[in-house]
């Protein structure tokens, strides 16, 4: 079986049923299964040019390491059915770059479910077998119990809801906006705090998962083999809604001027006497001289900032450009950016003067580019101290130099015609995929763009969420400010690093 052809459709909640089902045929079928469950300390992965998490990772990733124990040719040989009904996948090879996925057949599944049942009435092979299944499924398949538990809590979504976020995340290849607060108020107590990440490292992947078995029918033929191995090795697990949802009431995040958290609108807001769409009067609009010091003693304080936005898992500083401006805005709030300017910051979008709406679908802010060049001016004066620059170069290293070397080499890479032949096909690709381009890598300008070019630093930032930084830039070139970026950017860089 060639591993470039492996699919992320025969991952972690299959593989565990399948392994562990075969264990009590009573036959060949049965030594064979029970042979590879103990071999889950001596997998090894056969997806091709992916990172390895082991046994840190998601489903995909275990996916790939449990597929070296079982091939689909002798999976299929050992089933009374058809594995698929339809899908890509054909001569007993997954097709991994398919926009369409294997639709289990609910007979097959339903097959493997009862089987589970009998393996894991065996009590000597589930304690013979718990270490290694602790040491290797028990989170993901923890996060998969608990994001399906939820979404049939009818406290949390009812039908109408759960169908509609299912088939939003069918139709966005597992992203959309509409899932990114319910699965941020997601918490798993037993996972959340052990370093491994594998819930808000993967939460979509588990998610689109299970979507993807709604869709084709076996979501509760899944979830009954699920339930019967997880519960065998760990009965003390009890749904409960307090346990796993966060019902936010409210919490404060320091700020420039203090920021709340708004558990009813999902919001994080800006705490003053202000409306959100009240516009700065003059008076109190900040002088030039001011504002430089304010954005240098901003920098002085980059290891003393918090995250100002809500619900988002907060992984910096070795993130994305999101949780990075919601950090540097705990230092320099929405509002007291704009009272540096002589004019608007935006000139359309959802935003306000006061607060973000960073979770509109249809609209992202249209910077002015008037107030993007009054900007560029206030960063040369800040980067002129020599001293200051000198001074805060570590805090730069550590916090934002991974950033800005993605931007700067995502903007080099477009602009170089012997890596980027089209450069508005690239950025009107990622413009119309909202930044996501996982599903389709390597078939579509932008996700040929971030392939060729090696911006990785060791962090992962660029291979997590490098799309996103060229959806940034996409963006800029839509609203008519990308080179007045492009020039900030380059002046703060050669301040810091003139020698690269």
């Amino acid at each position: 079986m060639k591993n470039s052809t492996l699919c992320k459709s025969v991952l972690a909640l299959a593989a565990i049923t399948f392994v562990f089902a075969f264990s009590s045929c009573g036959d060949k079928n049965a030594d064979r299964f029970k042979e590879a469950a103990m071999e889950l300390g001596n997998t090894h992965l056969t997806l091709d040019w992916e990172y390895d998490y082991w046994p840190d990772g998601g489903i995909r990733n275990i996916g790939g390491h449990l597929a070296s124990l079982i091939s689909l040719e002798e999976l299929q040989s050992m089933l009374p059915c058809q594995l698929y009904l339809s899908g890509p996948h054909h001569n007993n090879e997954w097709n991994l770059y398919s926009d369409d996925f294997g639709h289990y057949n609910p007979k097959a599944i339903e097959y493997l479910a009862n089987l589970a049942q009998k393996v894991v009435s065996d009590k000597k092979f589930v304690a013979a077998s718990k270490p290694l299944v602790d040491k290797y499924l028990y989170r993901q398949m923890l996060c998969m119990m608990v994001i399906h538990d939820l979404m049939y809590d009818d406290m949390i979504t009812d039908k109408d809801y759960r169908d509609y976020l299912f088939g939003q995340s069918i139709d966005n290849y597992g992203y959309s906006e509409e899932l990114y607060y319910y699965l941020n108020n997601v918490q798993i107590p037993e996972i959340d705090n052990d370093d491994s990440y594998v819930y808000w490292g993967f939460n979509y992947e588990f998610y689109y998962w299970w979507a993807r078995r709604w869709r084709d029918g076996t979501i509760d033929q899944f979830y009954q083999g699920l339930s019967t191995i997880f519960k065998a090795y760990h009965p003390e697990y009890v749904y409960e809604t307090e346990k796993y949802y966060n019902m936010y009431e409210g919490e404060w995040f320091e700020g420039d001027e203090g920021w709340w958290y708004d558990g009813d609108t999902g919001e994080t807001v800006y705490t003053c006497d202000l409306d959100d769409d009240d516009p700065i009067a003059d008076a109190d609009r900040i002088k030039e001289k001011d504002a430089v010091e304010i954005i240098r003693n901003a920098v002085k304080n980059l290891d003393k900032t918090e995250l100002v936005l809500g619900n988002e898992f907060d992984y910096w500083p070795e993130c994305g450009i999101r949780v990075t401006g919601g950090h540097l805005f705990s230092l320099v709030s929405l509002y007291s950016l704009n009272r540096m300017l002589p004019c608007d910051l935006y000139v359309s979008g959802p935003h306000h003067y006061n607060r973000w709406e960073l979770e509109d679908d249809d609209d992202f802010g249209h910077y002015n580019p008037e107030a993007v060049t009054y900007l560029g001016n206030l960063a040369k004066k800040v980067v002129a101290d020599k001293k200051f620059v000198e001074s805060t170069r570590p805090l730069v290293d550590e916090y934002l130099k991974r950033q800005m070397f993605i931007m700067r080499g995502l903007y080099d890479g477009m602009n170089d015609p012997k890596i980027c032949s089209d450069k508005q096909a690239v950025l009107k690709d990622i413009l119309f995929r909202n930044g996501n381009i996982y599903l389709d890598w390597g078939e579509c300008p932008s996700c040929e763009l971030l392939g060729e070019l090696d911006l990785e630093d060791g962090s992962y930032v660029y291979g997590n969420t490098g799309e996103m930084f060229l959806y940034w830039w996409a963006r800029r070139n839509e609203d008519g400010t990308m080179e007045q970026f492009h020039d900030i950017l380059e002046t703060i860089y050669n301040a810091y690093y003139p020698e690269e």
